[in-house]
């Protein structure tokens, strides 16, 4: 088991292991990068954080997050969802699989289905 801690540079493609894993729980967390990250890759290094608060219908971010420029990436759950969907189709998908995964679910806000 590989415990991940939070506010520390990891690569998603370690992110996306330990939430198969089952080593992580993604409930309470969110992946952050650098601001304009643009397409993940599996090299993508970034950052897990607690989820955004809110004030006056506005998400207000962790002084971590605001201090480093970061961006969100994605709310735990989507992240975990996502995962779990891929490996529930294809169980010998490889990162790189859950990384095209992770891009399609954020232009189309649908599951990449693996026939």
């Amino acid at each position: 088991m590989r415990k991940l801690n939070i506010r520390v540079l990891v690569k998603i493609s370690l992110i996306i292991q330990a939430v198969h894993a089952g080593d992580i729980v993604m409930d309470d967390l969110c992946v952050y990068a650098e601001e304009n990250a643009g397409e993940i890759s599996e090299s993508l290094a970034c950052y897990l954080d607690g989820y955004p608060g809110i004030a006056n219908d506005t998400e207000v971010y962790s002084d971590f997050v605001c201090a480093n420029n970061l961006e969100l990436i994605y709310y735990g759950q989507q992240f975990k969802d996502v995962v779990d969907h891929v490996y529930g189709q294809k169980p010998s998908a490889t990162s790189g699989d859950v990384v095209a995964a992770l891009n399609h679910y954020m232009d189309y806000d649908d599951f990449l289905e693996f026939s």
